[in-house]
């Protein structure tokens, strides 16, 4: 053998390369040698021979080639004929000796060759020496034995299983023999030296085990500035296309199974004796492609797969899902098989298909839980196996795609007492999305009634649920768990405000309910609760923290939500911008009819975010979105009622408000409810009579207000002192005021907080300007002179002594135009840049644009350069004149 008549060298093609350059060297002083190559499919062998070849020729060698095929087995000396047709062999030798097949004609060539060789260095090299026919086999097999007394040097190539099987009699003549191993990550840094990318070799060879074919692709593929996955993907296919029988239905067995199973198993898949499977995984495995029974990188067992056809792979996976579901495996495991199959005829398929998607949703696998059961759905053909199908899809589409398990509910609702607890907390959860109030109420108490009782986290949660949509609990009136009485107090915050005790529970259910279906409006509470006691930093970060995790697990649904209070906390923070581009943001995750009546939500800050920021046009457009009907029946509606309110009052259509806010008044009268938290629709209809000239009204509704306020319920408190402020007594006005900002301070609310600093800064410009004695004199300001830049309206400071109060604008500037546009035309006065005024005040350019307009059109002044002398305050004449 090898290791009797010369070394048995193991070496990748770049070394091996080297050892045969040094014997062409050597042949051409006059050594003989006889070369066996042995490597596994694509492991470079014929490139190695091509090279060897090309620097044959650099040194003057005369080279004779050929390469044996499969499918000329049986064409009497085919390989000769190949090596004969070199035009540099002498042409009586070519004319001379054909080969006849005859043991004298096959003597008399390999005398001839000998001849030649003893005269001048010859190279013979054969690829593929395995399928060379029984004629050209004899003459090489002569050859073989006398390269030593020539400079004759053989090189031939040949499959591993050759080598000891059908190759024996070469192997049993004087030879070295080279088995080719995958490349080194040295091999591969030598080929990829130039690039001189830190890791690169380290990472080809982890992709490529080192096999040459998939090296050389993903050099190019880099070099190239390619799609390293597709051509990585093409090259593994091409790699298939080189393996024989039974070595492809091996590898491709492994690749479709992708699990760590015995070689048996293998082999039920690929449909070969188990021995020939043990033995081509063990030749896979040298190559570097697997380990053990598993292709060691993910992405070339993909790729084996993709190469499939279509019978082929359904096939396949069929096969895998049998041997998989004997030997016991997870349900995901065998699933995965039939949904890539797209079949599911077994008996026992359709109830691992709902094992399984029911197993991989704890893994938040959404997409193919889906799959399982919609194949499941497919094959099933009892009522009840179709009516359980259709709950579970309800489930689990939900959290992605709540318009897609609306028809769902209806298959709970039918299904009735035979509902399963699991089955009542989906048609809970749905109910409450889509705004169906008795059809959530009736299935939670079917939850109470149950023999298996709710779990109280679960009940807590759903109480909590109940108070944000509706306004009530669901659960029993005097809890004696710890996690009810916990919701209990939470949801007091609509009702009494922030404070410490509902800070405590927010921060409890925070640490305590992990983000899931049923959780989703009670971490919704928690955060708002902590937002409303001054704790904006503490409610940002787990607001930011729970919608990172819902997007992690791909939970859509929950991350519109979760991007929905997010803007509301920014609304209250003052920065109506942000508010309005985050809001937009939960609009745009979820289509409006996934939404369902939680979409309120985010209409209903977007609307106040664009109202506060004077965007009327933008909050007009908004008004246009349609609602659900079922919205009006929720809290959510309520708020949004409140935002259009709102908006009307500072569009001057006073009437439009006080019905929005006598329609919220009639709604909470009807459920018997009062959240002046959420809600406070008295001072809110009597800020609407104010402007329509009601102040008697609107001071008793503030009082009422005031009066039925809890201690905690800053909020509240301040909008009936800010009332009251503006409806009574001018000498009160402006303790009143101070108060307000002070009860919005403690709320948390750096909105109403600006609004309420603002008052008061107009009002103390205007006594300043009404204390004058003589009537002010308009004196044009000299010419650059600047005006000083009132500060953000969004980032208000809680007091400021008069002296630091920004210079009063003209009397006629300030009466002609609007708040919101005398803010703007201040800034530009004073040489801001639109983006920059758009910036200190919270607004978009394109509303800065519009108020500039209106202001040039109302003081009758061509642009902003004529500003400065309008905008110019109203000095006081010296007291002698």
């Amino acid at each position: 053998m090898g290791a009797i008549w010369g070394q048995n060298r193991r070496n990748d093609p770049q070394e091996a390369l080297a050892f045969l350059e040094a014997l062409l060297i050597g042949c051409d002083a006059g050594a003989g040698e006889a070369v066996l190559i042995g490597g596994g499919p694509a492991s470079g062998k014929t490139q190695l021979q091509n090279q060897v070849v090309a620097s044959a020729r650099e040194l003057g060698i005369l080279t004779l080639t050929a390469t044996g095929a499969a499918d000329e087995r049986d064409v009497a000396g085919g390989v000769i004929d190949q090596l004969l047709a070199s035009p540099a062999l002498p042409r009586t030798l070519t004319e001379d000796f054909a080969a006849d097949g005859t043991d004298d004609g096959i003597a008399a060539l390999c005398s001839a060759v000998h001849r030649l060789a003893r005269e001048r260095s010859v190279l013979v090299a054969v690829d593929d020496l395995h399928h060379a026919d029984e004629v050209s086999a004899r003459l090489l097999l002569r050859l073989q034995r006398r390269t030593r007394s020539a400079k004759l040097l053989l090189v031939l190539n040949h499959a591993d299983s050759w080598y000891g099987g059908g190759g024996q009699p070469f192997a049993a003549q004087p030879h070295q023999h080279v088995q080719l191993t995958p490349l080194s990550v040295r091999a591969i840094a030598e080929l990829v030296a130039e690039e001189q990318h830190d890791g690169l070799p380290e990472r080809i060879h982890e992709l490529s085990g080192g096999n040459p074919l998939l090296v050389n692709a993903l050099v190019d593929a880099h070099r190239g500035s390619e799609d390293t996955g597709s051509a990585y993907s093409e090259a593994v296919q091409r790699l298939m296309h080189h393996y024989d029988s039974p070595l492809r239905e091996v590898a491709t067995a492994i690749a479709v199974l992708d699990t760590d199973v015995t070689t048996d198993a293998v082999a039920l898949v690929a449909g070969v004796d188990p021995l020939d499977a043990e033995a081509s995984a063990g030749r896979l495995a040298d190559t570097g492609l697997i380990a053990g029974v598993r292709f060691r990188q993910p992405p070339a067992a993909a790729a084996v797969v993709c190469g499939l056809r279509g019978p082929e792979k359904v096939r396949l996976h069929a096969r895998a899902a049998d041997v998989k579901h004997t030997r016991g495996l997870p349900a995901a495991d065998v699933a995965r098989h039939l949904v890539a199959a797209g079949e599911a005829d077994a008996e026992w398929a359709l109830p691992v298909l709902v094992a399984a998607a029911e197993e991989v949703m704890l893994a938040d696998d959404i997409d193919f839980a889906t799959r399982c059961l919609k194949l499941a759905a497919s094959v099933s053909t009892a009522r009840w196996e179709q009516q359980m199908i259709s709950q579970l899809l309800a489930k689990i589409t939900w959290r992605v795609n709540p318009a897609a398990a609306a028809p769902h509910v209806q298959s709970l609702r039918d299904a009735g007492d035979s509902l399963d607890q699991t089955d009542r907390i989906a048609l809970v959860r749905q109910s409450l999305w889509f705004g169906e109030r008795d059809t959530f109420e009736g299935a939670f108490a079917a939850l109470g009634d149950d023999i298996e009782p709710l779990d109280p986290r679960t009940a807590a949660e759903f109480s909590l649920a109940g108070h944000w949509h509706y306004g009530v609990s669901a659960a029993s009136a005097e809890p004696s768990d710890p996690w009810l009485r916990t919701a209990n107090s939470l949801a007091a915050v609509w009702h009494t405000g922030g404070s410490d005790v509902t800070s405590a529970c927010a921060e409890r259910i925070l640490q305590n309910c992990r983000l899931s279906d049923t959780s989703l409006e009670a971490l919704a509470t928690a955060i708002l609760a902590l937002a409303h006691d001054n704790k904006a930093d503490r409610a940002e970060g787990w607001c930011t923290s729970l919608r990172e995790e819902a997007e992690y697990r791909g939970a859509v649904t929950w991350k519109a939500m979760l991007d929905a209070i997010g803007a509301s906390l920014v609304l209250r923070q003052g920065d109506v911008a942000h508010a309005a581009e985050r809001a937009q943001q939960a609009l745009e995750v979820l289509d409006a009819p996934n939404w369902g009546v939680a979409i309120s939500y985010p209409l209903a800050t977007l609307l106040g975010a664009h109202t506060a920021a004077g965007a009327f046009k933008a909050a007009a457009a908004v008004l246009r979105c349609p609602l659900p009907d079922a919205a009006m029946t929720t809290l959510g509606g309520v708020r949004y009622l409140r935002a259009r309110g709102h908006f009307h009052l500072a569009t001057n259509r006073g009437l439009a408000a006080v019905s929005d806010f006598q329609q919220c008044r009639r709604i909470l009268r009807e459920w018997n409810l009062e959240l002046p938290t959420i809600v406070p629709w008295r001072t809110d209809l009597a800020e609407a009579n104010l402007r329509l000239g009601n102040p008697a009204l609107a001071i008793e509704l503030a009082r009422q207000q005031l009066a039925a306020a809890a201690p905690t319920d800053a909020y509240s408190r301040g909008s009936a002192l800010r009332v009251l402020a503006l409806a009574g007594d001018a000498e009160a006005r402006a303790g009143l005021l101070t108060r307000a900002a002070e009860a919005f301070k403690d709320a948390g609310d750096r909105l109403e907080l600006a609004k309420t600093l603002r008052t008061i800064n107009q009002l103390g410009q205007r006594a300043e300007r009404s204390s004058n004695l003589v009537k002010p004199v308009h004196v044009p300001r000299p010419a650059g002179r600047s005006l000083p830049a009132r500060p953000p309206a969004a980032l208000p400071t809680a007091s400021r002594p008069a002296a630091a109060r920004p210079e009063p604008a003209s009397t006629a500037a300030s009466s002609a135009l609007s708040e919101a546009e005398l803010r703007v035309a201040e800034l530009a006065a004073g040489g801001h840049t639109n983006r920059k005024i758009a910036e200190t005040l919270y607004i978009t350019v394109s509303t800065v644009e519009q108020h500039l307009t209106r202001v040039y059109r109302k003081l009758g002044v061509a642009g902003r350069a004529a500003l400065a002398p309008e905008l110019a305050p109203a000095e006081t004449p010296p007291s002698h004149l």
